[in-house]
């Protein structure tokens, strides 16, 4: 019984720090996207000259 309790244990574990590398990998893709222009609705970089 003891090794089951052992072997849950690591399953959470990895789960656990496999969640943590998924959102740190979300949140990084959201930080480096071109953000949405409110002007033109294109996507560019925020102080993108428009004519």
């Amino acid at each position: 019984m003891t090794a089951m309790y052992a072997l849950l244990a690591l399953a959470l574990g990895a789960a656990a720090g496999l969640a943590v590398i998924v959102v740190d990998e979300l949140r990084w893709e959201a930080r480096n996207r071109l953000p949405r222009c409110t002007t033109c609705g294109e996507q560019h970089h925020r102080h993108a000259a428009h004519r």
